[in-house]
């Protein structure tokens, strides 16, 4: 195991911290040296110079030799999007205990992945990536331009060696499942240009004022709120605010929300610094007044930094709805070169979503080359300041639609609220909180009679209660509607295999694993089936899966694993394939 760091000192304290895993720790400085070592895992602080870090990681290509397991050490997850690929962040606060498990996770994942590697490489098809793009447009809502599907191929690959998959199917399936959100955002925000500076479309920047100013007038002074969706580095949240200091004075009370996937970005935008570059539009009075000339460009004031909140934030997510209910509504809502990136289904919730968070006279500003496709009635084309925009009137659907408890039970109608509903479910079932699962999965058939979802949580409580004659009554009429979900499979196998149906259990088990590779215990469950038959290659290879997928399963408890945890889950199946353990 190797610690790399720019400086020794640095190198040496995290050393010492990755030392309380129980491993052996080589120090080094240079990056390029330890990426030709030997090593199975490496430690690395991006600290300065990340994008060296990301040049270096990404040259695989090159290497003959399996490239090791990858750690960045940060405060999140923002050196992933930013440094390069790699499996997972340490953050300094961990336990001996935690860090143990991760390390032990990661030599037995790059043991199964150096077997893969030569393979790997070439493995990467046109099919492959056509899966990958329908996963980004379902889970993100955006389509993957023609021009930017090699570099589609080229940031898969790299999340294949990052996350030590030994297929791309094995990626593909991972990614899909919902464990995966933050290899989706990555694969995302690699593929989306975010490319932006400040005081971009000035005349919009001069409309937003005039925008700022009378809703100051018609509310008294009340707090003015703008929302800047997609904000990438964050040079349009501080060009609001700025434009609303220049307009009603630095005591005005205004907050602009910047939200983006790419948190590597949304760290970017909290320091405040930028190069010449991005503030190459800027006005001069406004650079001289708010930001502070540095050695390699300028960083901004804190008395504007103070009035900016960035929240990473999927624009097209289950949870945009509540997001918005929390923190609006907005006195104007920027969502400038978004929808271009989003297919038209996407495109449409996402403009409908921003419209809706837009109070009565409150502005909403799209990119220079985007319109409203029909106009919606009750908002008005308003031209200002060299640029137009809209203005929400009064003739449009009222402005709590989204604030309202009717409106809460229209959000929570569509398809992302009630999975996120089912999600909530299915974790309160974990921590054994049956009541408050059985409220949601209720809720669910409420808002959407006949959703599987609903009806497959009600089964996992009847299981739970002991009535599994009745839950599996139940998952009968699941399993005949379309769709159904991979836990109604996976409880169908469970009561099976109760019930001594093993060859019904091994195909329900499989069933769900086509569906959520992320059901690890679903190859451990059928591992035991296959082990009382004797066949024990067969065992090994599904335990091995379940190792596979165990290294990349969010901590925590799951109802499918019966109340023990992944460590508990995890020394079992270790202990499974050892030696003694699995000779016949």
């Amino acid at each position: 195991m190797i610690v790399v760091a720019a400086t020794f000192e640095r190198a040496a304290a995290i050393a010492r911290f990755v030392e309380r895993s129980g491993r052996e720790v080589r120090t080094l400085r240079d990056l390029s040296e330890a990426l030709e070592q030997e090593a199975k895992v490496l430690v690395i602080d991006p600290a300065g110079w990340e994008y060296t870090c990301r040049a270096i990681l990404e040259d695989v290509d090159r290497r003959k030799a399996p490239p090791p397991a990858v750690f960045f050490v940060g405060e999140d997850d923002s050196p992933l999007f930013e440094a390069g690929p790699a499996l997972d962040v340490l953050t300094m606060y961990e336990t001996s205990r935690e860090l143990a498990e991760k390390m032990r996770m990661a030599i037995a994942g790059r043991s199964l992945f150096a077997c893969a590697w030569q393979r790997l490489r070439g493995a990467f098809r046109d099919y492959d990536i056509s899966r990958v793009e329908k996963i980004i447009a379902e889970r993100m809502g955006v389509s993957v331009r023609s021009d930017r599907r090699e570099a589609l191929r080229h940031e898969f690959f790299l999340r294949s060696v990052a996350n030590l998959s030994v297929s791309p199917q094995e990626l593909e399936s991972y990614i899909s499942s919902h464990v995966g959100g933050r290899d989706i955002a990555i694969l995302t925000s690699r593929v989306v240009a975010g490319e932006t500076y400040f005081w971009r479309y000035s005349g919009q920047m001069q409309a937003l004022k005039g925008v700022l100013r009378r809703r100051h007038e018609e509310t008294g002074g009340a707090p003015l709120k703008v929302w800047c969706a997609g904000c990438s580095t964050g040079e349009e949240v501080y060009s609001s605010i700025m434009a609303a200091f220049e307009e009603l004075g630095e005591s005005a009370k205004v907050t602009v929300f910047g939200t983006d996937i790419n948190s590597a970005a949304l760290l970017h935008a909290r320091e405040g610094c930028y190069s010449e570059r991005s503030i190459r539009n800027l006005p001069e009075r406004f650079l001289e007044r708010w930001c502070k000339k540095e050695i390699d460009g300028y960083k901004v004031l804190d008395e504007v930094k103070e009035r900016a909140v960035f929240e990473k934030h999927n624009l097209c997510g289950g949870d945009s709805y509540q997001w918005v209910r929390e923190r609006g509504p907005f006195d104007a809502v920027f969502l400038r070169n978004v929808v271009i990136y989003l297919d038209p289904e996407s495109s449409r919730k996402a403009t409908r979503l921003c419209l809706g968070s837009v109070v009565k006279g409150g502005g909403f500003f799209l990119g220079s080359a985007e319109m409203l496709v029909p106009i919606p009635e009750g908002i008005d084309v308003v031209h200002e300041a060299g640029a137009f925009f809209y203005v929400k009137g009064k003739a449009f659907v009222r402005d709590d639609d989204i604030h309202s408890d009717e409106g809460q039970s229209e959000s929570a109608s569509n398809p992302e609220d009630l999975e996120a509903l089912y999600k909530s479910g299915l974790a309160d079932l974990a921590e054994e909180n049956f009541s408050d699962a059985e409220k949601k999965f209720n809720m669910i058939l409420e808002l959407s009679p006949g959703d599987t979802r609903g009806d497959t949580g009600i089964a996992v409580l009847m299981t739970n209660q002991g009535r599994e004659v009745e839950a599996s009554q139940k998952l009968q009429k699941v399993l005949a509607e379309p769709n159904p979900r991979a836990e109604a499979y996976f409880l169908k196998g469970l009561l099976d295999e109760r019930a001594g149906r093993d060859n019904e259990a091994l195909s329900m088990y499989g069933n769900a694993l086509n569906l959520d590779r992320g059901l690890f215990m679903a190859n451990v469950n059928r591992a035991w089936i296959l082990k009382r038959r004797g066949r024990m290659g067969a065992f090994k290879k599904e335990m091995q899966s379940a190792l596979e997928l165990l290294k990349r399963a969010p901590e925590g408890l799951s109802w499918t694993t019966g109340g023990l945890g992944n460590a508990a889950i995890m020394k079992m199946v270790v202990d499974s394939l050892s030696y003694r353990k699995y000779k016949e």
